[in-house]
């Protein structure tokens, strides 16, 4: 296993990514497998892991900054509509926009046919 990288530590939210370009524009498939042993969701819930919300939100923040060097800047709307437990393999898949100042993205997360998150956010480059 690859280490984490600087801006994902201490939690690897993105176990493989897949970009594709179209022009300017960027769509993404990131995979993460929910481990039930991972430190940060001890006590999400007790007996249950559940694979926090905000971790999703933090998938798309992962591999957006490995596809396009930038970073989230607003959430505009986020809905979770199913619960990932450990051993869950989430999905999730993005549209990215280029827009003046960044991006424009909008994407889903799914749990094979259930959708489980739906997230619009945008993205400013990272001047780091």
């Amino acid at each position: 296993m690859t280490p984490i990288p600087a801006y994902a530590a201490p939690l690897r939210a993105v176990d493989t990514l897949d970009v594709r370009r179209h022009g300017d524009d960027l769509e993404l498939v990131a995979r993460i497998t929910v481990d039930g042993k991972e430190p940060n969701l001890r006590g999400h819930f007790p007996g249950q892991a559940v694979y926090p919300g905000v971790f999703v939100i933090e998938t798309l923040e992962q591999a957006m900054r490995e596809a396009a060097n930038a970073r989230l800047r607003t959430v505009r709307s986020v809905r979770f509509l199913a619960p990932l437990l450990d051993g869950d393999l989430m999905v999730l898949t993005a549209t990215a926009k280029r827009i003046r100042d960044g991006w424009e993205v909008i994407g889903r997360a799914v749990l094979g046919e259930t959708t489980t998150a739906k997230v619009r956010a945008t993205f400013e480059e990272d001047a780091e």
